[in-house]
C-alpha cells in the first residue's frame, strides 16, 4: 500500500511542474503547432524529474539534468535562443533559490515537509511575478545582445553563488540570508524585464507615430499637388472649352478626343496611386506604393473599398503596413521584383490579396509568416500584431508559396452598419 508521504510528495512535484510551466508561459508564447502537445511534454518532464530525484537524490548531476530539461521545455515555445536561455536560467535560479532558502532555514536537514515549504515559497514567487503587468505582446519581444546580457547576468551569477553556498558546506543564518537576498534580486530581474518591455513598447509606438506622420505628410503633398493641377486646369478652362467647341464645329472628333485625353492626363497625379476617399487607407497605400514603385519592376494595386469603413483605421494600417513592408522587402531581393495587391469589400467581408515574388521559401502552405527583413527584432513583432488583429475581426490568413511567388490571402469580417 502506497504511503501518505509518497502520495503527498508526488502531488507537490506536480504543483511544482505546473508553477514552472506558468512562469515559462509568462515570457514565451507557445508555438501554434505545439499547443496540443504541451500537456504531454510537461507530463514527460514531471516523470523525468521523479526519475532524476530517485537516482541522484538532488545532487549536482540532478541540478544539471534539471536545468537541461527546462531548456528542453523552452524548445516548444516561440522565441530566440537568447531569450529561451534567459527564461530557462531565470526559472532555474528562482527555483534553486527557493529550495536553498528552505534548506538552510531547516538547518540543512532534509525533513518531510521541506519540499512542501519550498513549493509554497515558489508559488508565492510565481504569484508576485504574475501580478507584474506585462505588455500584451511581451511574449514576442526580443531584446538586443546588450539587453539580453543584462538579463542573463543576474540569474547566472545567482546560480553560481547558490551552488557555492550549497556545496561549500556553509552553516548558520548567513547562508539563508544570502539565499533570501538572491531570491529577491531574481524577482527584481522580472520587474526589470517588465520595465524594459514597457519601454520597448513605447519606443515602438513612437516609431509607428513617426511613420504615421510621414504618411500624413506624403498624403498632404499628394492632395496639394492634385489641387494645384485642378486650379491650373480651372484657370484655363474657358480657353479649353473654346478649343473643344472649335474642334467639334469642324467635326474633328479625333482631335477633340485627343484633347480630352490630354486634359485627363494633365489632371492625373503620378503620386496618387490610390484614391478611395478613405484618407487613412489612401495615405498609407500611397506612401508604401510610392516606395515600391521606386525599387520594384512591377507594382499593381486595385482597391475597392467605401470612403467610410467600419474598421478601426489603426488596425487596418497595422495589417496593410506590415504585410506590404514584408512583401516589398521580399520582392526587391528577387529578379522579378514583382508586387500585386487587391483589396475589396463585399457583403461585410474585407478581402486582402497580396502577390509578391520571393526567395528562400519552400513551396506549399505556410503555417505562419516570417519576416524577411534583417531587422527581425522589430518586424517579426509587427507580423505577430497582424495575426492578432485578424483574429480580432474573426478573420483568417492563408499563405501559399508556389514557384517563387508568395500568395497572401486575408479575410476580415466587417460590420457595415
Amino acid at each position: 500500500m502506497v504511503s501518505y508521504s509518497i502520495i503527498s510528495e508526488l502531488i507537490i512535484n506536480i504543483l511544482q511542474v505546473l508553477l514552472i510551466r506558468k512562469m515559462m508561459e509568462l515570457f514565451l508564447p507557445a508555438a501554434d503547432e505545439n499547443k496540443k502537445k504541451m500537456g504531454t511534454v510537461f507530463v514527460c518532464y514531471y516523470l523525468l524529474t521523479i526519475v532524476l530525484i530517485s537516482i541522484f537524490h538532488r545532487a549536482a548531476v540532478y541540478g544539471i539534468c534539471n536545468y537541461l530539461s527546462i531548456i528542453g521545455l523552452t524548445l516548444f515555445y516561440q522565441g530566440s535562443w537568447k531569450k529561451r536561455f534567459w527564461v530557462s536560467l531565470a526559472i532555474f535560479a528562482t527555483d534553486l533559490a527557493c529550495a536553498l532558502v528552505v534548506y538552510f532555514a531547516f538547518a540543512q536537514k532534509l525533513i518531510e515537509h521541506q519540499q512542501a515549504v519550498r513549493t509554497l515559497l515558489l508559488l508565492i514567487c510565481v504569484t508576485l511575478i504574475d501580478h507584474i503587468t506585462y505588455p500584451a505582446d511581451s511574449g514576442e519581444i526580443v531584446f538586443d545582445k546588450k539587453q539580453t546580457c543584462i538579463l542573463i547576468m543576474v540569474p547566472a551569477a545567482s546560480t553560481f553563488i547558490l551552488c557555492v553556498l550549497l556545496y561549500g558546506r556553509y552553516e548558520g543564518v548567513a547562508p539563508m540570508l544570502i539565499c533570501i537576498s538572491i531570491l529577491i534580486i531574481n524577482l527584481g530581474i522580472f520587474y526589470l524585464y517588465h520595465m524594459m518591455a514597457e519601454n520597448y513598447r513605447k519606443l515602438r509606438e513612437n516609431d509607428i507615430y513617426r511613420q504615421q506622420t510621414f504618411i500624413y505628410q506624403n498624403q498632404l503633398d499628394v492632395i496639394m499637388e492634385s489641387q494645384g493641377r485642378i486650379r491650373a486646369l480651372k484657370h484655363d478652362m474657358k480657353n479649353h472649352i473654346i478649343a473643344l467647341q472649335l474642334l467639334l464645329q469642324k467635326k474633328d472628333f479625333e482631335k477633340a478626343c485627343k484633347y480630352l485625353d490630354f486634359m485627363q492626363d494633365f489632371m492625373a497625379n503620378p503620386s496618387e496611386y490610390i484614391a478611395t476617399g478613405n484618407e487613412s487607407v489612401d495615405g498609407l497605400l500611397n506612401y508604401k506604393l510610392q516606395r515600391a514603385n521606386e525599387i520594384l519592376n512591377v507594382v499593381e494595386a486595385r482597391v475597392n473599398i467605401p470612403e467610410k469603413l467600419m474598421l478601426h483605421s489603426f488596425d487596418l494600417n497595422v495589417v496593410l503596413g506590415n504585410l506590404l513592408d514584408n512583401a516589398i522587402e521580399a520582392a526587391v531581393q528577387t529578379e522579378e521584383k514583382e508586387l500585386k495587391m487587391t483589396i475589396k469589400l463585399e457583403k461585410g467581408i474585407l478581402f486582402i490579396h497580396i502577390h509578391n515574388s520571393c526567395l528562400g521559401i519552400k513551396n506549399g502552405r505556410l503555417k505562419r509568416l516570417e519576416t524577411t527583413k534583417e531587422d527581425a527584432l522589430n518586424h517579426g513583432i509587427g507580423l505577430g500584431n497582424v495575426q492578432r488583429i485578424i483574429e480580432k475581426y474573426h478573420g483568417d490568413m492563408d499563405l501559399i508559396c508556389e514557384n517563387g511567388y508568395l500568395e497572401t490571402d486575408i479575410i476580415m469580417y466587417i460590420n457595415e452598419l
